[in-house]
């Protein structure tokens, strides 16, 4: 464990998901600290009522007090608050460069990494080491609901991270017990190729503390790493110390399955949270239970109880008689599970609303966005999300749409939600569902679809 040595911190960008919780878990360790962002929402009107001074799309004069500013990866060379702080001579750290000082502070690390699935994961771990007793302090990259944000503030002995590799974030983790959930290709604005991608995580296997425990999918090709640290690997085909056989869907879109533990059978656990893909995510859990020494009654009671994450196949409602459900997915893998849960549990047709995330990912990926829709009656694609980068030639909305119709899928493109919704007027009947998929601001097309009950 390292003492924190600063008094005085201002985030810039201090609305993100991870920003914030790093706001408000700092602000528990008795450092003072502000912040700014372009806009006004939820997270930083929360953060202004536990006593931060918050300053939205201007300069703050915080900046001026601080012995840290922190930035987040939104934050351009040309805002006005950060050049006023190189002009200022302050210590200037990334937001992932905080979160390992952070981290630093807990005696027991536990970070968990994979190309997708991080959030319900680092979930599904809160919530069994809350149910354990353990106290732990959470960072999380979305709405948890059971600790109703994306932050818990604990003891000092265990903190709980997703851990993400976007510019080899992760890197700045050191962790007693290192997860990675799956390895595939994403980011390649940074990564350039999947080679470069095994090798940032092969850094963060290395990362792991000289007697920590590094877990890992056995199922996953691209993880074939020669770690030379202790390791547990999970299964569903046969390959992990830890593996699930027997799986079954118990209920439309849930599964259970019987946990097996080097070929000795330990409990039949079921799932609370919708989709098949969630069966690795919870023998990732299990894997470090087990390591911390959590009863096995307590896991499978935790992982039945485990509501999930918002926006995570989450149901916004129903009108019509169609029901309407948002979900993250923005990668194709992610993409296709999503969808053939949603087959699973639709009694009719399937009609996708998708926001690609980043034009950079939208044109490295487009081979396998052309298919991942596959299985959907029809899908509307609205605008790119743009984060945090400037339109590239060819790569929108349109052209996604377009490409995605040649490859066989019915598609159709759209820049405003008002004439997005008149469509789907047109086509959706009783039984039908509407999934709405998107790493942007696509999760506020549910509620405006659901706003008159025409």
């Amino acid at each position: 464990m390292k003492k924190l040595n600063f008094k005085y911190v201002h985030f810039l960008g201090i609305g993100g998901v991870s920003q914030s919780a790093l706001a408000i878990i700092l602000k528990s360790k008795g450092v003072f600290v502000s912040g700014s962002d372009r806009t006004e929402s939820e997270r930083t009107k929360k953060l202004r009522s536990l006593g931060m001074d918050i300053t939205i799309n201007g300069v703050s004069d915080c900046i001026k007090r601080a012995d840290v500013i922190v930035v987040s990866a939104s934050i351009g060379d040309d805002d006005k608050e950060l050049i006023l702080a190189k002009s200022l001579n302050k210590k200037i750290l990334s937001r992932a460069e905080m979160l390992g000082l952070v981290a630093s502070s807990y005696k027991k690390v536990i970070s968990i990494a994979g190309s997708h699935g991080k959030t319900t994961t680092t979930g599904m771990l809160a919530k069994v080491f809350i149910d354990a007793g353990f106290d732990p302090t959470v960072h999380i990259g979305g709405h948890m609901v059971e600790i109703k944000g994306n932050v818990r503030v604990g003891g000092n002995k265990y903190f709980i991270t997703e851990a993400c590799e976007y510019v080899d974030s992760f890197l700045t983790l050191r962790s007693d017990a290192s997860i990675i959930l799956n390895v595939q290709s994403d980011h390649l604005d940074y990564f350039k190729n999947l080679n470069n991608i095994k090798k940032s995580f092969k850094k963060f296997a290395l990362n792991t503390k000289k007697n920590g425990l590094i877990v890992y999918c056995g199922d996953d090709k691209n993880i074939n790493f020669n770690f030379k640290k202790k390791v547990v690997s999970f299964s569903t085909n046969n390959f992990g110390v830890v593996e699930a056989r027997n799986i079954k869907e118990y209920e439309k879109g849930k599964y259970k399955f019987d946990c097996y533990l080097l070929g000795m059978r330990l409990q039949t656990i079921k799932l609370g949270v919708y989709g098949k893909h969630n069966v690795l995510n919870a023998l990732a859990t299990i894997c470090v239970a087990l390591e911390f020494g959590i009863n096995l009654k307590i896991v499978k009671k935790s992982l039945y109880e485990f509501c999930g994450v918002k926006r995570r196949f989450e149901r916004v409602g129903n009108v019509g008689g169609v029901e309407v459900i948002h979900d993250y997915a923005h990668h194709p893998t992610e993409i296709k599970a999503t969808i053939e849960l949603a087959k699973r549990v639709c009694k009719k047709d399937v009609y996708v609303v998708f926001q690609p995330h980043t034009y950079s990912r939208t044109k490295l990926l487009i081979n396998e966005f052309k298919t991942c829709f596959y299985g959907a009656k029809e899908l509307l694609v609205y605008k790119v999300y743009e984060a945090r980068e400037n339109p590239k030639d060819g790569v929108d909305e349109k052209c996604l749409a377009r490409e995605v119709s040649m490859a066989g899928q019915l598609a159709f493109s759209f820049d405003d939600y008002e004439e997005m919704k008149k469509y789907l007027k047109t086509k959706l009947k009783p039984n039908d569902l509407l999934l709405i998929l998107g790493a942007g601001d696509i999760e506020s097309f549910a509620n405006y679809y659901l706003m008159d009950k025409d």
